[in-house]
Parts: C-alpha cells; structure tokens; sequence
C-alpha cells in the first residue's frame, strides 16, 4: 500500500466521490475567466453601448447562458448531495436549479403560452416567474445577494471557527474555497452599486459561473459544463429569435397597439400623470397600477375583436397580446412635441428593436403630439 498499489476488495480514494465539506481551489483559469468577463461587460457599455445593451436584452445569449450555468450547478449538487446525503448541499441545488428555471420563464417564453391569471396580475414582468412577486419577495436582486453572501462568504468563514467545521459537517454543507469568496465579493457589490444598466443581467450569469466552479466536482467538468452551456445558449438565441404566428393573430396584435394609441393620443386613457412625465417606457398594465393611465379610458382598446382568440378576455384585462407578452407603451416628451408608442414583442416575444423604433418582428405604432396630449 505504501507504493501505491491496490489492494484487492478495498475501495480505493476516487477524488470525485469522497464526500468532501470544502470546495477546491479555484484555478488560475476561472480567475482569468471571471475577470475578463467583468472587464468585457464594462468595457462594452462605454465603448458600444447600443450592442451592449441589446445584448442585455432577454432571450438572448448571455440570459440563455445563464440558465444551464445554474442548472449545471444545481445538477452537481443534487447528485452530491443524493450520494453522499448532504441536505445543505441539496438546498443549495434545489436554489440554482430554481434560479435556472426562473431565468427562462420556466419555459414560458419558449413555448409562447400566456400565464395564468395570478402571474398576470400581481408578477411584475406578467411572467410565469415566482421571484418577480415583488409584493412577496422584494426586489430580486436582494435574494440574489443573500445567496452569495451567505453561500460564498459566511460559509467560509464559519468553516473558520473552532467548532465550525463540525456544525457545516452536521447540516451537510460543502463549503466553497476562500479563493472564490473574491468574487462572490464582486458580485454583491456589483449588484448593490449597480453601475451600468443592465448590471444584474450580466452579473447573474457571473454568479452562476461561480456556483458552478465551486459546486463542480472537479475543474475539467465546470469547464466543459460551461462551454456545453454557451452552445446551448447559441442554439436557444437562435431558436428564440425566430416568430410563428397565423395571420390573424398577427392582426389581432396590430389592431391593439393601433386601438391603445388611439387611446393614449386621442381618447381619454392618458392620465395628467403621464401627460406631465419627460420620459415612460413601461409595461401598458404596471402603467396602468402606477396611475399613467387609466383603465377605464380604454374604450377602443376593449372594443377590438380578435378571430380565433378562446383567451382573449383574460389577456386583455391584463394588456397582453396574442403571445402573452406584454404590451408595452413608451412616451418620450421633446422640445414641441411628445412621441407615443404603443408595442408588443412579437411572435418571437423578444424585444428586437428599441423603445422608440421597431426591428425584426415587433409589432408597434407610434404617433407626435405637437403638444401635451
């Protein structure tokens, strides 16, 4: 044994199966990674910050690869924590597994179905998404932050006490290296300060790069998790950019952005606060929940009737279209005039252009008010 030599019937140290409670070092490599990363992101916003923020937009790669970076990292740790019946470590899958989830709608966007009516009413981005309930969860950058403070930074620390490691070995926690807890750091802070737009989309998917390197059960798998991932995120950006839609919803789409200007501009939805205010770009309901426009002025908006549309009455009281992505409504005041528009995403239910003007298959209306409307 002393030469290394097996001995038959005895199990020998596999480093990919002992049930180990601290996490690797991290390698000179993800150093490097998350660095170039954070500097790449930065970078882009000053130097070409329209591709910046397109690329920030949902559905598209960096929001895609951010889905199976934490779902890798879920994966590892629900079948660490099976294997070796740790229930911390169970926790913190079942967490990265749900933060996957919840980055892609849980497939809502995919697949183009309108969410039920609890989702339309009371979840802010009207999505099939439990963490964008902020009357119950806050905002959800915060629960964010909690994770990586107390995942990266207050396990490595108790690990530290006398007794520590003893209590993290009890409740079955695998406790990340001191190296990582850098950027962890990093990642909290960014998304506190939150400097650019658009910080957290980015920083989401650092955190899940994170959790992966440190859940991972060894380097060469994170590596090629992540990489499998990118091509997955190529694939679903692609996918996602694509719009199927039958002629008649897409004149049930066109008819309701022309009836919601028609509206806004014309009738009597406009509210003095939205007629005061330089700048909206909002969804058409939460405009309507923060008193930019009133409900009940929507007169020609309730009067469109759609062909082949069994959803029609739901989705209308919650301003959706035909895709069951909001509608939204952007109003820009100038020096003598106001610019309204009215706009959905589309069949692919992404936004392709921006605010002001449409691209690929958004669907809008806009219209210049030489005065206040």
């Amino acid at each position: 044994m002393s030469d290394g030599v097996p001995v038959a019937g005895i199990r020998q140290p596999d480093s990919e199966t002992v049930t180990m409670s601290h996490a690797p070092p991290l390698p000179v490599a993800a150093h490097v990674v998350f660095a170039v990363w954070v500097l790449a992101l930065v970078l882009s916003s000053a130097l070409v910050p329209g591709r910046y923020e397109a690329m920030l937009q949902e559905d598209r790669f960096i929001e895609w690869w951010t889905v199976p970076l934490f779902g890798a990292a879920g994966f590892f740790a629900l079948r660490g924590a099976w294997r070796d019946r740790r229930v911390f470590d169970a926790l913190v899958g079942a967490f990265c597994i749900f933060v996957a989830g919840e980055e892609f709608s849980w497939g809502q966007r995919l697949l183009g179905f309108t969410p039920p009516a609890p989702f339309l009413e009371h979840n802010f981005q009207q999505e099939l998404t439990l963490h964008n309930f902020a009357d119950i969860f806050g905002q959800p950058k915060w629960v964010l932050v909690l994770a990586l403070a107390g995942f990266g930074l207050l396990l490595p620390l108790v690990h530290r006490l006398p007794s520590g490691n003893r209590l993290l070995e009890r409740i079955g926690a695998t406790v990340p290296s001191a190296t990582a807890a850098p950027w962890f750091a990093v990642a909290i802070i960014l998304l506190v300060w939150y400097p650019l737009s658009f910080t957290g989309e980015w920083v989401e998917a650092l955190a899940g790069g994170l959790f992966l390197a440190v859940l991972a059960p060894t380097p060469r798998r994170a590596a090629i998790a992540a990489a499998a991932g990118a091509v997955l995120a190529i694939a679903l950006t692609a996918w996602s950019a694509r719009g199927n839609a039958s002629a008649e919803e897409m004149a049930c789409a066109r008819a309701e952005v022309e009836a919601l200007v028609e509206d806004l501009a014309y009738g009597t939805a406009a509210t003095l606060r939205l007629a005061g205010a330089s700048a909206v770009h909002k969804r058409v309901f939460t405009s309507v929940r923060e008193g930019y426009i009133d409900a009940a002025g929507l007169a020609e908006y309730t009067a469109v009737s759609c062909q082949a549309d069994a959803s029609a009455a739901e989705r209308r009281r919650h301003i959706v279209d035909p895709w069951g992505t909001a509608y939204w409504v952007h109003v820009d005041r100038g020096a003598d005039s106001i610019a309204v528009r009215v706009y959905s995403f589309g069949p692919n239910r992404r936004r392709d252009g921006t605010a002001a003007t449409g691209a690929g298959d958004d669907i809008g209306v806009s219209v210049r008010l030489p005065t206040a409307f």
